[in-house]
């Protein structure tokens, strides 16, 4: 059997150029080639440096030095001996000063007592210039203020071992008022006030405690909360898919929105032009002192608002047979995505993928962070100078950083990428199959993605790299502005030049992320490259703009739709299951149920996110449809979507068309 190529001349395609199906055509071809493998090689290439950044970053770092326990002159706690004991110091750290630097001790701070304080040696606060000027002594208690302010102490905290060897203060809101305390009683009633006030942190207390006790509701409840928010919401969004397939429930609720625009506009414009007559009179000359020249702008914004107000009701006049296709691609979409149950669950295999990428991405970047320098910076605080401990890095491990967040933008949205092509391919399976009814046992997954990743993993690798690369520079520009503003006077220029960049980056990368994902359905069912599957992909979403608007309009409110009813319903139902079960055994349902509804809401970004492809997939499927076999009808069509399938124009005789040529092999 000859290979087929669409066009005299691939370079040829234009915006007039239309399908015509190749000898045979029966849905997404089964005879493919590899695209772009250079890029997957790239891609492989790249994960190779991320291993050998690795593999140096082992050489010289190491990360239980990261992670260590380390006192105010950066000894390992546990680790390093006691220069002046020889002994091995002790294996915890407790705060020792303002600045958080630690010390090491056997054990945790179990009250809090600002009579007690945790000190550094005596040679440390002999060292510190602040604490010899005003001649602190650590024997004598009465010095107790001046030697927390110079940092030589700090009072005994309240501490709890939350992470292995940190001691985290559980009782901060008493320390605050104790060192506001302190500070007014050294430096006098008629010191600078405000300046020294330490903030309030009793609300930072209030959450801890509260954290703790859902922490433990959590812990009891961890069934339902799961039972819910997962299972529940995956069965909800099936169930909104049986309810977006009825034939008036999305058409009803779109028209019901989009007819309140224009009602809504001539009323404003109405209450407007009629402003003169109904507060004119009573107050509106009290308030605003030329009250005639108000009314002329009431009188000019009111009749804007009837131009708006007839330009709605003549745009939904004009569009509303594309609407009405639109409602009909979403309700195909539903019935396809219900017709696959599989690719619901899809987006969680995609999660495993970049678990697997992150463990070893996390591992590198750990070492990489642990082969900086320990580095003592000095600072002032209250007036007393005062060390702390920093990593200094050198200029490859600062590049080191940046190629590794490069890695993991690329092999996040490559992982994207191959999601996006093995859901639109089995779409367009069930697009073109003739019996839709039932579930399409046919159409599997897992062999899709394998034929994903052995033809079309270079496309996806192409398709990533372009968004992996703006979303690259606009950290970029983010680090750039933060570097200026750490560096100098806060100016508006460089303000408003960096806020510029992001926007236009921003813009930049949505476009991008359109046209691949619309590259991919092309790949997915013509298996074209890339660069041929966007520009057929740009060429035929030209020649449909306006259906592509309205699918736009009707899929958005879709995904509000399905976001809502998953969420609420959760919500609601978790409420009735905690209280049921549990009752007075949780000390606050309503942060289960938040946390339930957060839980519905991925899973339901995550189901509308499915559903967004389906509907750009059935979408495309149809436009190809109708170019293909609109002039003699087509056996394809979903029921949902039938009566929009209408011969070609009657120019089309004279327009370039894609014409099918064999290809000797």
């Amino acid at each position: 059997r000859n290979r087929f190529a669409i066009g005299n001349k691939r370079a040829s395609m234009g915006y007039e150029d239309r399908i015509v199906a190749p000898d045979g055509f029966d849905g997404p071809v089964k005879k493919r080639r590899v695209t772009d493998p250079l890029w997957l090689l790239l891609l492989i290439g790249s994960w190779v440096g991320l291993t050998s950044l690795g593999s140096w970053s082992l050489q010289n770092g190491n990360i239980s030095d990261l992670i260590q326990q380390r006192d105010y002159l950066g000894r390992r706690c546990g680790v390093d001996t006691d220069p002046q004991t020889g002994e091995v110091l002790p294996s915890k750290r407790a705060i020792v000063d303002f600045l958080l630097n630690g010390i090491c001790v056997d054990e945790c701070p179990d009250t809090t007592d600002t009579d007690v304080l945790i000190c550094k040696d005596e040679e440390t606060i002999a060292a510190l210039e602040g604490c010899a000027a005003a001649g602190a002594d650590p024997n004598d208690p009465e010095d107790s203020d001046l030697l927390i302010l110079c940092g030589a102490c700090m009072y005994s905290i309240e501490s709890r071992e939350v992470v292995e060897g940190y001691c985290v203060p559980a009782e901060v809101g008493i320390v605050a008022r104790e060192l506001n305390a302190t500070l007014y009683s050294y430096f006098g009633e008629d010191a600078e006030g405000d300046a020294f006030e330490m903030p309030n942190y009793e609300h930072l207390d209030a959450a801890y405690q509260y954290t703790e006790r859902f922490v433990k509701d959590l812990i009891l409840t961890w069934r339902v909360v799961l039972g819910i928010g997962v299972g529940g919401a995956i069965f909800c969004g099936f169930i909104f898919l049986l309810i977006a397939r009825l034939p008036l429930f999305i058409a009803s609720i779109f028209w019901s929105i989009a007819l309140s625009f224009p009602f809504l506009f001539f009323g404003l414009g109405y209450g407007l032009v009629n402003l003169e007559v109904t507060q004119a009179d009573l107050e509106f000359q009290d308030v605003v002192e030329d009250s005639e020249t108000a009314m002329r702008y009431a009188d000019v914004a009111g009749y804007v608002c009837y131009g708006l107000a007839a330009t709605a009701a003549v745009l939904l006049c004009y569009m509303r047979r594309r609407i009405a296709l639109a409602i009909g691609v979403t309700r195909a979409a539903a019935r396809s995505v219900a017709a696959v149950p599989l690719s619901v669950v899809y987006p969680l295999f995609q999660l495993c993928g970049l678990v697997l990428f992150m463990v070893p991405w996390t591992y590198y970047l750990l070492t990489l962070a642990s082969t900086g320098e320990v580095t003592t910076v000095v600072t002032k605080f209250y007036g007393f100078e005062m060390e702390y401990n920093v990593y200094v890095y050198s200029q490859e491990a600062k590049y080191g950083f940046w190629y590794l967040l490069f890695c993991l933008f690329w092999t996040s949205q490559f992982i994207i990428a191959v999601g996006d092509i093995v859901l639109a391919m089995c779409y367009s399976k069930w697009y073109f199959t003739e019996d839709k009814s039932g579930l399409m046992l046919g159409v599997n997954v897992f062999s899709t993605t394998v034929t994903t990743l052995c033809y079309h993993a270079g496309t996806a690798a192409f398709g990533s790299l372009i968004v992996a690369a703006i979303q690259w520079l606009r950290a970029v520009v983010m680090y750039v502005q933060k570097q200026m503003e750490k560096a100098g006077p806060d100016g508006k220029i460089v303000k408003a030049v960096a806020c510029c960049c992001q926007c236009c980056l921003a813009c930049l990368e949505k476009c991008m992320k359109f046209i691949s994902k619309n590259a991919y359905i092309q790949t997915a069912i013509f298996g074209h490259s890339f660069c041929h599957g966007a520009a057929a992909a740009f060429y035929l979403i030209l020649r449909n703009a306006a259906r592509m608007a309205a699918v736009g309009l009707v899929s958005e409110l879709t995904t509000i739709l399905c976001k809502l009813f998953v969420v609420l319903a959760c919500a609601a139902g978790s409420f009735y299951a905690i209280d049921g079960y549990y009752g007075d055994e949780v000390s606050s349902i309503d942060a289960l149920v938040l946390f339930v509804g957060a839980l519905a809401w991925f899973l339901a970004d995550m189901f509308t996110d499915v559903l967004g492809v389906a509907v750009a997939t059935i979408l495309q499927c149809f436009v190809a449809d109708e170019e293909m076999f609109g002039g003699q009808g087509s056996r394809f069509v979903p029921t949902e979507m039938e009566d929009f399938l209408t011969k070609l124009d009657g120019t089309q005789e004279e327009r370039r068309v894609l014409t099918a040529v064999p290809v000797e092999d």
